[in-house]
């Protein structure tokens, strides 16, 4: 997908919010999930490769709400063929995911996935947005990546 993530590091319409403002820490705000385009979830592997291909540290917060569900399986198998694609480039340490899932079915689901396919990037499940924040907050502290004002105010803007 072709998107200049320096010159315009934010993506927005009715299914998703993407924005890269404050990298590393980056925000996906996944507010209708089922129904976001094919064109979207290549932005959000985009801006990953973006950071991955530069050598830049990458903490990403996914954001859901109770109720929207998740993506289509189609794009459960984009994001798994990514992973496979990207497995090496993505052992390093200082590039990781934290998933807010609200419903505790899914989180079980995902639990169950990383027994049997561990994900080869550090990935956190929270059930809200401020255990998410705190975990993106430890996970900048972990790889060493200085946590800027600007960082505090906009993890702090993240809906809960």
């Amino acid at each position: 997908m072709d998107w200049d993530w320096e010159a315009s590091p934010t993506y927005e319409s009715e299914r998703i919010r993407i924005d890269g403002t404050q990298s590393p820490a980056i925000l996906y705000d996944m507010k209708l999930p089922r129904q976001i385009e094919d064109h979207e979830i290549g932005l959000m592997l985009s801006i990953a490769d973006h950071h991955l291909d530069r050598r830049l540290p990458f903490v990403a917060l996914v954001r859901h709400e109770r109720g929207t569900g998740v993506i289509a399986a189609r794009h459960r198998k984009a994001f798994a063929d990514w992973l496979e694609d990207r497995h090496e480039a993505l052992k390093r340490d200082n590039f990781g995911v934290v998933i807010v899932m609200p419903e505790a079915i899914f989180r079980a689901v995902l639990r169950v996935v990383y027994r049997f396919r561990a994900p080869p990037l550090r990935t956190i499940t929270t059930s809200d947005v401020p255990s998410a924040a705190a975990a993106v907050r430890s996970e900048l502290r972990r790889i060493g990546e200085p946590i800027a004002p600007e960082i505090e105010t906009f993890l702090d803007s993240v809906p809960p």
